[in-house]
């Protein structure tokens, strides 16, 4: 069991860490065939892109396991204390439900009705493409039911150094 836990915390590393190098390789090389061999590589443009997919959505995950996604909170740091708990409850709860609903919902729903769409170059089928909506939405899921249980109080109240509430 602390394997699996250990495999699910650093899945999405891996996982977006894995796609970005492979862009960055890809379209590298693709340059170099291109510019110097005038022989571009025909599939870079759809294995990257299909890369990028799997960058953005697992890279979500990875960014929620830290607790660093976008958030302007200015005037929310403003709020007198029950407010402020009231708001930051309220924030995840609301974080909790559309990352079930949008990406593992609706990216499932998507995964089943692109099972008949295929990459005009590769002949790749596109549920291997968008599989890391839901996939990038299970592992966000995770940290935050994660970060829940653990009562991380950091996690849920996003307090930063010297924040004296």
């Amino acid at each position: 069991m602390r394997y699996i836990m250990k495999v699910m915390d650093e899945a999405d590393d891996w996982l977006a860490g894995g796609a970005l190098a492979c862009i960055i390789a890809i379209i590298g090389a693709n340059v170099f065939c291109r510019f110097v061999l005038s022989q571009p590589i025909t599939w870079s443009e759809e294995v990257s892109l299909a890369l990028f997919v799997w960058l953005t959505f697992i890279g979500i995950s990875a960014v929620m396991k830290r607790n660093e996604h976008v958030g302007i909170d200015y005037f929310v740091r403003k709020l007198p204390k029950p407010f402020f708990l009231f708001v930051q409850r309220f924030r995840f709860l609301m974080l909790v439900v559309v990352t079930f609903v949008v990406f593992v919902y609706w990216g499932g729903i998507l995964v089943i009705d692109t099972h008949w769409k295929i990459t005009p170059v590769l002949g790749i089928d596109f549920k291997f493409i968008y599989i890391a909506i839901p996939l990038g939405g299970v592992l966000a899921l995770y940290h935050l039911v994660k970060a829940a249980v653990k009562r991380d109080r950091s996690f849920i109240y996003q307090e930063e150094e010297g924040d004296n509430r």
